[in-house]
């Protein structure tokens, strides 16, 4: 199984596409980008599943911004 990713670098990546650190709720963290699809991050212990990177890196890819 692939180590998870600390959510740090997770948050770099998914900010330098234009998304903003929008809310917290509980361990999710929402990031939104105006006429955008959310990106929902769940972090434990400062740490991201893989699964969640890949979801985070496919809405990017297609916003195509």
């Amino acid at each position: 199984m692939p180590s998870p990713y600390r959510f740090s670098v997770v948050r770099r990546m998914i900010e330098s596409h234009g998304w903003v650190l929008n809310r917290i709720t509980g361990s999710h963290h929402i990031f939104t980008k105006p006429n955008r699809k959310n990106i929902v991050i769940p972090v434990h212990g400062g740490k991201v599943k893989p699964v969640y990177v890949r979801q985070a890196e496919k809405i990017i890819e297609e916003a195509g911004d």
